[in-house]
């Protein structure tokens, strides 16, 4: 069964700009020696996890509804000129009523 899916080299990478961002707190305490390197990296761990998943779910999501065919557009039936009663007609000219005309004479 092929399964739609997003290249995975792009979502990891993707999710690595993404984890760094939500690390930037961490690392600029590292910087300043406010944080030990262990929990500066288990959080790097975590921020990665946190952003791998985010991205692979909404990657998968879209891969999803993009592999789906759009749907038809619903038919509609042809308006039609509305029906109109026979009193609400305007007069024919002489020349086209079909009541008035001339049969051929044999």
């Amino acid at each position: 069964m092929k399964r739609p899916s997003v290249d995975p080299a792009f979502t990891f990478g993707i999710a690595l700009m993404l984890s760094l961002v939500l690390w930037w707190g961490t690392l600029r305490a590292l910087l300043d020696g406010r944080v030990d390197i262990i929990t500066a990296g288990l959080r790097y761990l975590a921020s990665l996890a946190l952003a791998w998943s985010g991205t692979f779910f909404i990657g998968s999501l879209v891969a999803m509804y993009a592999s789906q065919p759009r749907p038809a557009p619903p038919r509609t039936p042809i308006a039609a000129a509305p029906q109109r009663r026979r009193e609400d007609m305007p007069p024919l000219p002489p020349s086209m009523d079909p009541d008035e005309a001339e049969s051929p004479a044999a």
